[in-house]
């Protein structure tokens, strides 16, 4: 659809740095961000269309996932924490998908359709995106230009509650209403949990709760087909 600036496969792209301090201590102002005029004028673009989104997809360069079985509760947990550089995709209804990501090097973002694979290649200094975590909730465009307007207030820094990668976890999370990271109940797909541990009654007094593996999960991957038709 060229109605917004990306017809074909062609891309429209935007980067503001909007940051201060040397490469090591470089500090972002939300309000930089937030006031990125060629992305404020795409989302009221598809405000005005009637363009929603149909799904969000968060990758980052990794996600530790422990289980632990509560002894006291009988049932296992699943805490989940995103590693390393993230960047979130919205798909469109009807004008392709945006990406958008803050990093070290400033935020960017990208409007393009077709495939967003490329988007999980390793770049230059060999940093491989995945796919850690992905969601299939409708939600509007006033949705993420809210979340825009309340960048305003927050400076992202490494080394503090808003480090870099912050940004497109908590985007990620207002929109898919779910939470990317933390401790979540364990879910198999259907399958069965695993084994219920053997302990003794000293060991579950002194614990609480016993570390655990959980079986491996294609659920990212089958929504990432999902999205990228």
């Amino acid at each position: 659809c060229g109605m917004c600036g990306a017809g074909g496969s062609a891309a429209a792209r935007g980067k503001s740095s909007g940051g201060s301090g040397g490469r090591s201590g470089r500090r972002f102002l939300g309000k930089r961000i937030c006031d990125d005029r060629e992305l404020r004028q795409l989302l009221a673009e598809w405000s005005k269309f009637g363009i929603a989104f149909t799904g969000a997809i968060l990758l980052a360069e990794g996600k530790e996932s422990v289980t632990d079985y509560c002894i006291q509760e009988n049932r296992w947990t699943t805490t989940d924490t995103v590693i390393g550089s993230a960047g979130v995709i919205l798909k469109t209804t009807g004008d392709g998908w945006l990406y958008l990501t803050l990093t070290d090097g400033g935020f960017a973002w990208e409007h393009a359709s077709g495939s967003y694979r490329r988007l999980t290649q390793a770049s230059a200094d060999g940093v491989r995106m995945k796919v850690v975590e992905s969601s299939t909730q409708r939600f509007e465009v006033e949705d993420v230009q809210a979340f825009f307007s309340e960048q305003a207030v927050i400076e992202y820094a490494q080394g503090t509650p808003h480090e870099f990668a912050a940004f497109a976890k908590r985007l990620f999370d207002g929109v898919a209403d779910k939470h990317c990271e933390g401790i979540k109940p364990y879910d198999a797909l259907g399958g069965a949990p695993p084994p219920r541990p053997l302990v003794s009654t000293s060991q579950a007094a002194k614990n609480g709760s016993l570390p655990g593996t959980a079986p491996s999960s294609s659920a990212s991957a089958q929504l990432l087909e999902a999205l990228d038709d």
